[in-house]
């Protein structure tokens, strides 16, 4: 027999081993291919988002830092013999509100974000979105001094909400579920900050009929208070601003267009801290300049806080693979 021919047994064992070899020769085929291209598609990416916004009744509840009309030198020139014109605590007790519907705006982000898996990535996003208000509403819910003004004394007493807008940036974290499907569902979370503005204006304006006036009636120069405080107006415009911390909620579909491009839509939740704005005065007050002593001490200052400070939202986004 020749010695260069293999035995039946080995040649037995030879074809029971091949389709082994295969298989570890595709077990590595894949494993050098398809298993490293999952785990590195689509590492880093950027978006673009575009879409729409809006938000539920907004009350915006004021306070300020004024005195009582016979307070007012400019009213009334007796007022620092008056007790209690000179007192501290001004404003103390005073309030008012004033409800706005709900508005509707746009929306648009920018973000850049990693894929550690294909479940799993996480983004920075930068957005811009604005509301529109656009109304114009009268004045409620007067508390201390201002109740007097606003219940009996003002033939106009309104204040508008114009548009409000904010510039955020949120770090999110997402979950997707990847299927065989051409949409892959996600779900995310992410905490940020926003610096918001929200254009506003007031008008106050007594009634131009001294009859009217309920003010300074007790005081020994009443006729000449209610002379000077019939027919004045208090009006201004301003731009309040506070910067809120907030969290957000989002679920979404995505499909891929192709090998570098990914389309999706995704419906967030938004919801801040209550919105205070500082200090702010500007206008007139009481048809003279915002203070209360004529030699332009005293001014007078206002404070607006909203805790309505929720928003929802739907856009349309592009997904790019990054090299």
């Amino acid at each position: 027999m020749n010695d260069s021919l293999f035995p039946p047994e080995r040649h037995a064992m030879g074809n029971r081993r091949s389709p082994r070899r295969h298989f570890a020769v595709l077990l590595a085929f894949l494993g050098a291919t398809l298993l490293p291209a999952q785990a590195q598609a689509e590492p880093l990416y950027a978006s673009v988002s575009l879409g729409g916004n809006v938000t539920g009744d907004v009350t915006l509840r004021s306070r300020s830092n004024d005195r009582a009309s016979i307070c007012d030198e400019y009213i009334n020139p007796r007022a620092l013999s008056v007790p209690g014109c000179t007192a501290p605590g001004r404003g103390a007790g005073d309030g008012w509100a004033a409800p706005f519907d709900g508005g509707r705006g746009f929306s648009t982000e920018a973000a850049l974000g990693y894929r550690f898996s294909p479940r799993f990535r996480a983004a920075v996003v930068y957005g811009y979105h604005t509301t529109h208000f656009d109304q114009t509403v009268s004045s409620t819910d007067a508390s201390g001094v201002d109740f007097d003004k606003i219940g009996n004394e003002l033939s106009t007493g309104e204040e508008s909400l114009g548009t409000a807008s904010s510039h955020e940036l949120f770090a999110v974290a997402y979950r997707d579920w990847p299927n065989r499907s051409l949409w892959t569902p996600f779900a995310g979370v992410g905490v940020g900050v926003a610096k918001a503005r929200k254009d506003f204006s007031w008008l106050w304006a007594r009634s131009a009929n001294p009859d009217d006036i309920l003010t300074g009636r007790d005081q020994p120069n009443a006729e000449e208070i209610l002379g000077n405080l019939a027919g004045t107006v208090s009006t201004g415009r301003s731009a309040l601003k506070d910067t809120m911390t907030g969290f957000l909620v989002l679920a979404g579909a995505s499909r891929p267009v192709s090998d570098t491009v990914t389309v999706a839509f995704k419906v967030q939740w938004t919801r801040f801290a209550a919105f205070e704005s500082g200090a702010y005065g500007g206008g007139v007050l009481r048809s003279h300049p915002p203070n209360l002593r004529l030699d332009g001490s005293e001014p007078v200052s206002t404070w607006t806080r909203t805790e309505d400070t929720d928003r929802y939202s739907i856009v349309l986004t592009m997904r790019f693979t990054l090299p």
